[in-house]
């Protein structure tokens, strides 16, 4: 070990960069900022690339220029243009000057697309074969790049034409027992399945896990072969969309994480609970309106928040099952009316389930008959409301361009909430002005 590596560095040196990645999640900012530059660069660079995006960025601003480009200079270019744009643009510049220059031309190659797309996912390792070599030229061009960085997580090799345009792939079982005078355009899969750069990475990754595929090469729009995107980012990303949808369903940002720092959080999350704290106020707006049924028949408050609860329950069942369908693209907007349909009737059902049981415990409990009409009435109207807005508004958010996940719990709830007052409080008014208590 080099004499120039500092002391206090020993217990970090034997680490996986994954292992080394969690240390340096969990330390506190300003240690880790001191820490990282003074490691190896191939260690220091494998543990950037695993640290969760937040940490990634402030490290990232912390490190000089001078100390960044070894780091960078020792990763893939995709992972390099997925670090860059969190520098600011006049250290970005200085730090892509500072790269060799066919890493830097190959990371800027790949900086013209979105993050968002496969153009911004794809790796650009890969190794693609004319159509018209011999199944012995593709063996010796493997053999070339045996000791390169391009040969790692080959699954296939994609063809292509003189123009560079893919025509197929060949398995590298099928040139390990084909006889080595055959062209490979005779042995290739013509049938081959991809995606352009433009495309979401929700999409790209749906297409994994609908085919089960190793890898899915990138075309640019006229049809030449440019990247590929690997399974294993493919379910990074499937990863990634879940837990922010998990996390904008309860009004998160999507971004945090349980050592996110508190400053960070608080901005993220009161917004959201401003929202919240506007939709109960509402629901307690229409409370108000029957405070004088209240006054009469104080045994109304004890099942207000079972209606409303029951209410919120069901309606967030129903709106999990709708916004993870529509995640991963099982949940075509022709399917919607079958989805609503389906719904409906279960909260019919559950409605009259929930609200007989309901309807029997009130009139066991308080032996009023009325009351327990009413309550099972309105739970059955309330689950029948949760259904309806468990897919109208993950839907509606569709339509009009949104995120259906974006804090939909809290228009659902709130949907439920006010419902369930009004019906429960309506109903009871009718009743004590019809028949009484």
């Amino acid at each position: 070990m080099p004499d120039t590596i500092p002391v206090f560095l020993g217990e970090f040196l034997d680490l996986h960069p994954a292992d080394l990645a969690d240390r340096l999640q969990r330390l506190p900012l300003e240690e880790a900022q001191r820490i990282l530059p003074e490691l190896p660069p191939a260690l220091a660079a494998g543990a950037l690339a695993e640290l969760e995006h937040d940490r990634q960025h402030e490290l990232l601003k912390a490190l000089p220029v001078q100390k960044l480009t070894p780091l960078l200079a020792e990763l893939p270019p995709n992972v390099v243009a997925d670090l860059v744009p969190a520098l600011p643009p006049p250290v970005r510049r200085t730090t892509l000057e500072a790269l060799p220059a066919e890493q830097r031309q190959r990371v800027q190659a790949l900086l013209r697309y979105a993050p968002d797309t496969a153009g911004g996912i794809m790796s650009d390792r890969f190794i693609s074969l004319r159509d018209d070599v011999t199944v012995e030229q593709a063996r010796e061009l493997l053999h070339v790049h045996a000791q390169e960085e391009r040969i790692e997580d080959v699954a296939y090799l994609y063809v292509t034409d003189a123009d560079q345009r893919l025509v197929g792939i060949v398995g590298l079982r099928d040139l390990v027992f084909r006889r080595s005078e055959r062209r490979v355009r005779e042995i290739m899969n013509r049938e081959v399945k991809f995606v352009r750069v433009t495309d979401d990475q929700e999409k790209v990754a749906q297409q994994f896990e609908h085919y089960h595929y190793l890898g899915l090469p990138v075309l640019d729009p006229e049809g030449r072969l440019v990247g590929v995107v690997k399974a294993s980012d493919a379910m990074e990303i499937v990863a990634r969309e879940a837990t922010e949808d998990m996390q904008l369903m309860v009004g998160l940002s999507g971004e945090e994480r349980a050592l996110t720092p508190w400053q960070k959080s608080i901005g993220r999350r009161l917004p959201w609970l401003y929202i919240n704290l506007a939709t109960a106020f509402l629901a307690g707006a229409v409370v108000s309106l029957f405070e004088g049924t209240i006054a009469k028949w104080t045994a109304l408050a004890i099942f207000l928040p079972i209606v409303a609860g029951q209410g919120g329950n069901a309606g967030m069942q129903t709106l999990t099952v709708i916004i993870r369908d529509m995640a991963l693209g099982e949940l075509s907007p022709g399917e919607g009316r079958k989805a609503f349909l389906k719904e409906m009737i279960l909260g019919l059902l559950n409605g009259l389930a929930i609200g007989l049981v309901v309807g029997i415990a009130g009139y066991l409990w308080k032996g009023n008959l009325l009351l327990g009409v009413v309550v099972g009435v309105a739970m059955l109207l309330n689950l029948l409301a949760a259904a309806l807005s468990g897919v109208l508004i993950p839907f509606g958010l569709k339509f009009c361009k949104v995120d259906p996940a974006l804090a939909s719990s809290i228009f659902v709830t709130t949907v439920t909430d006010v419902a369930g007052f009004f019906f429960f409080l309506g109903l009871a008014t009718l009743a004590l002005r019809w028949f009484g208590t």
